[in-house]
């Protein structure tokens, strides 16, 4: 039978990279569901060639454009991101999260409650919600399986049966396109610059973080919750190569890598085909090619972000949420030329700084902190 799939954010890179491993395997899954913001022309697109059952439509405008313009009859077409419960009530084995940011949260909730295996690709979900995420998924039955390339390596990797073995875990981090820039020379960076990533081919937002290795820092969170991981177990390592996407360390002294091109088709494979494995058309790793991989501790004063992922790690509560929303908000002021490059991580620190940190106990302490949290970093940028 064929796995039935729904992905939400289905014209974002994840979701054009999932769609293009289905097509490679259209006798092994079936797409149910699509959900986009307000790309309408590429999903006209994606409906005439996988002709799922339902989409959702955020935005109004794209809405009723993409209406006049579908010709498949029989297709079920929603608005607002209300919907996302009634295309998770459609029939589905694997829920793709790639909706960026805080936005994607409520469909990774709705799949977890429904006890649906979830593909994470929105790491923001488990920084926000801390183990709420995962504590819901465990009692409806509902297996997460990693989308980032780091977690799907230590996924991949971990001997979860055997947790006392395990030393540590290891993220790696390419360091971004200024790995080799001095601090002095980050005054005047541009928005285009920043975009610009070496080795993966993102998304603008993430991009952005990866250039100020916040992403690292989400990362650092969402493998705490993920993997029930103490902080002091995790740690960071900067691997310019991006060819070994992450390691975990054992207590006999082996380090055991995942490794590979960097193509994030790889590891949505590994979550669509699990427990099995599917031949995709990736470019594959020959060892003998590679001249050297090097690693090296992260430099946190230039990457002053990371220190903030840590402390808001420790504050632990609602530090990680206020941390995301602040700079989502940061980064979105960035790439509209609003704030410099430099203040993203001031106005991460200020909202820290500024905003009430206190127990997370549902759903709605997190949507409600999240958006406390915007107000405030919105009016450190205007002030």
């Amino acid at each position: 039978m064929k796995k039935k799939v729904t992905i939400f954010g289905s014209t974002g890179s994840i979701g054009l990279s999932t769609l293009d491993i289905i097509n490679q395997h259209k006798d092994k899954y079936e797409v149910v569901g699509l959900s986009i913001n307000n790309n309408y022309q590429k999903l006209l697109e994606q409906v005439s060639v996988f002709s799922p059952k339902i989409v959702s439509i955020k935005d109004s405008i794209s809405y009723e454009k993409f209406k006049d313009e579908n010709t498949n009859q029989s297709l079920k077409i929603l608005n607002g991101s209300d919907s996302y419960d009634d295309i998770l009530d459609y029939d589905t084995d694997i829920v793709v999260a790639a909706i960026t940011g805080s936005a994607g949260l409520l469909p990774v909730v709705g799949a977890a409650e429904r006890g649906i295996t979830i593909a994470l690709a929105n790491k923001e979900s488990l920084v926000c919600s801390g183990s709420l995420i995962t504590s819901l998924a465990k009692k409806n039955g509902s297996t997460i399986l990693p989308v980032d390339s780091e977690h799907n390596a230590i996924y991949q990797v971990l001997d979860i049966k055997n947790k006392k073995s395990i030393s540590k875990l290891i993220l790696t981090a390419s360091g971004g396109p200024f790995l080799n820039k001095n601090i002095e020379d980050l005054k005047d960076i541009t928005p285009e610059q920043a975009i610009k990533h070496p080795n993966w081919s993102m998304g603008k937002k993430i991009s952005v973080d990866s250039a100020t290795m916040m992403n690292k820092g989400l990362e650092l969170i969402e493998a705490h919750y993920l993997f029930d991981m103490p902080k002091e177990k995790i740690e960071i390592v900067v691997h310019p190569e991006s060819i070994v996407h992450s390691c975990v360390e054992y207590s006999d002294g082996s380090i055991l890598a995942q490794m590979g091109n960097p193509d994030m088709r790889t590891p949505i494979s590994y979550t669509l085909a699990y427990p099995e494995r599917i031949p995709i058309s990736v470019d594959k790793l020959k060892l003998s090619e590679i001249k050297k991989l090097t690693f090296f501790e992260p430099d946190f004063k230039k990457f002053p972000c990371l220190n903030l992922a840590y402390l808001s790690l420790k504050m632990k509560k609602s530090a990680p949420t206020v941390l995301n929303a602040a700079n989502e908000i940061a980064v979105d002021s960035f790439l509209k030329r609003k704030i410099s490059y430099l203040d993203i991580h001031k106005v991460v620190e200020k909202t820290l700084n500024k905003a009430s940190i206190s127990d997370i106990n549902s759903i709605k302490d997190v949507i409600d902190i999240d958006c406390e949290s915007r107000s405030i970093a919105t009016e450190l940028i205007n002030s």
